[in-house]
């Protein structure tokens, strides 16, 4: 049969393409359509991925200097974020902000009970710890939630009201401050908001959650009948500085077999997260979820009390944590309602603390403030760092603060946020006696252990040694001593740091001059001369 003369067709790809037959032509349209199909789709598809990676690109970079992990968390939220996991915004990109990721060893007590270990060989790299040992958010996101169609928390939220709620009955039985409650679901820590941007924190829980679904009903040895738990608040708090050692200080401290370690380091719950600040504002951290923190702890120590039931354990377990925040930060005073109409904080965070545990053993590591506020600088500003940059950062915070308690106190100047905001180094920090008069209206001396950098740094085997006997601990084993000796000093200065040198000269004298009053207030409240600082 004869189909006629050869069509010739022409493409931009192909000049020409015999077709003989209908059939053929058929097949070959077809062939053509599903493949147009095919690059509309792909075109389609990256093109909007395209969009919205820009867009996302532009949120994030306007916020990048102070507000990684609140955009981080919320563009997880909103189901953008390929992996963004916990405090310190993953190792390559700056890590999720303020979690170390606890290396834990299951461990099965008896039949009763698989409970989690700080394993014995922690390490922290400098780039996981950033934001963990403070996150550095400032009290205002800089982020509109009202135009990304979320609502801010509402301020006067009964669970914010920290100063009305009921104090647990602490049971006199245990050393560290725990009470039991009733345990309602085999699953207590589905809703915790930790394990939604904590790693550690979530498997830490799940944990637990295993631990309470096998072993619930050997839980009865409390003051009522029905199944309960253990449930603990620190019995030690480490409450600053930032950049004055305390990640190191905290780790080894743990190092010692009576204390059982939250799977967060830093929580900032008391100072910070309680009001939602890691979620721009926009979602609550409830009581409970920081207690859960502490589950493990009750665990270890109520399994202890089984061993020692007729004869408590003198070396009972205790726990605690380490958020620098606490001592200083207290950004959104003027949002509480306790604080309405103030023009400083009536109640801040001593207050909140010193209402749940008023016994609680307060642990300070201080340093040369010069030296920290450099040491700050070059830890929490990721570009364009020089010491000329330094200077002028500097000079401007200065002639802030200088101004500013001219016709305030210092007191009214720490404790601005609005003058926080505008400086863009943290100089207030420094200013340790202001801080250190607030705590002081509420717990008395003996109940702090404050130490200097410059001496922990070095002799710290010896300077643990003193938390240790402050905490009312045993001596350590000799076998866990060896770690104090051989485990690495956390957060060390990185090279590129270290390249650009000593900060200049005048600066120096200028943050002297500015720290000297505060420092001489130090000396005096803690009637020691080293905190004048004249030795480094």
């Amino acid at each position: 049969m004869n189909y006629g003369p050869v069509r010739k067709w022409s493409f931009p790809f192909q000049e020409k393409i015999n077709i003989k037959t209908p059939v053929v032509r058929k097949v070959f349209f077809s062939l053509c359509s599903i493949i147009a199909v095919i690059f509309f789709v792909l075109f389609y598809g990256c093109f909007s991925s395209g969009t919205a990676c820009i867009k996302s690109q532009v949120v994030v970079q306007s916020h990048y200097n102070f507000h990684k992990q609140n955009v981080a968390d919320h563009s997880r939220n909103l189901g953008d974020s390929p992996s963004l996991e916990t405090d310190e915004i993953s190792k390559v990109n700056h890590g999720p902000i303020f979690v170390k990721e606890l290396n834990v060893s299951v461990s099965n007590i008896a039949v009763r009970s698989e409970v989690l270990e700080v394993g014995e060989n922690e390490t922290i790299d400098e780039d996981e710890e950033l934001f963990e040992e403070d996150d550095n958010l400032s009290s205002g996101s800089g982020i509109d939630n009202t135009t990304m169609g979320f609502e801010e928390i509402d301020w006067s939220d009964s669970r914010l009201d920290l100063l009305h709620m009921r104090k647990p009955d602490f049971d006199p039985r245990f050393k560290n401050p725990c009470w039991f409650e009733p345990l309602t679901s085999l699953n207590p820590y589905e809703n915790n908001t930790f394990t939604t941007f904590s790693p550690s924190s979530s498997r830490a829980l799940e944990t637990l959650a295993n631990h309470w679904r096998v072993n619930a009903d050997t839980y009865g040895d409390a003051p009522t009948t029905a199944t309960t738990r253990l449930r603990c608040l620190p019995y030690f708090l480490i409450i600053g500085q930032p950049k004055c050692g305390s990640t190191d200080l905290f780790w080894k401290i743990a190092k010692h077999p009576d204390i059982v370690t939250p799977p967060i380091k830093e929580l900032h719950w008391w100072s910070r997260n309680r009001q939602g600040r890691r979620f721009n504002y926009m979602k609550l951290i409830p009581f409970s979820d920081y207690i859960d923190m502490f589950d493990n702890a009750g665990v270890r120590i109520y399994e202890k009390l089984l061993d020692y039931i007729d004869d408590v354990d003198d070396d009972q377990i205790i726990t605690g944590e380490a958020s620098v925040s606490l001592f200083w930060d207290n950004g959104e005073w003027d949002r509480f309602p306790e604080n309405m109409d103030q023009t400083q904080p009536r109640f801040i965070v001593p207050d909140y603390i010193h209402h749940f545990i008023p016994d609680v053993k307060l642990i300070l590591i201080l340093r040369n403030p010069v030296e920290r506020m450099y040491s700050d600088y070059l830890y929490f500003h990721s570009t364009n760092k020089s010491v000329d940059d330094f200077h002028e950062a500097v000079k401007d915070a200065v002639d802030l603060y200088s101004s500013c308690v001219q016709t305030n106190s210092p007191r009214q100047c720490v404790y601005d946020p609005a003058l926080g905001n505008k400086a863009r180094v943290r100089l207030r920090v420094g200013m340790y006696s202001v801080f250190l008069r607030d705590w002081l209206r509420l717990f008395p001396l003996s109940q702090f252990h404050i130490l200097r950098l410059e001496d922990y740094s070095r002799e710290p085997v010896n300077y643990v040694k003193e938390v240790y006997r402050f905490l009312g601990l045993r001596e350590i084993p000799s076998a866990r001593e060896k770690l104090l000796v051989t485990s690495s000093t956390s957060n060390v200065r990185k090279q590129s740091d270290r390249a650009l040198g000593d900060m200049l000269s005048e600066t120096r004298a200028l943050l002297l001059q500015f720290y000297r009053p505060y420092n001489e207030e130090l000396a005096a409240m803690l009637s020691s001369k080293r905190y004048l600082w004249a030795d480094s």
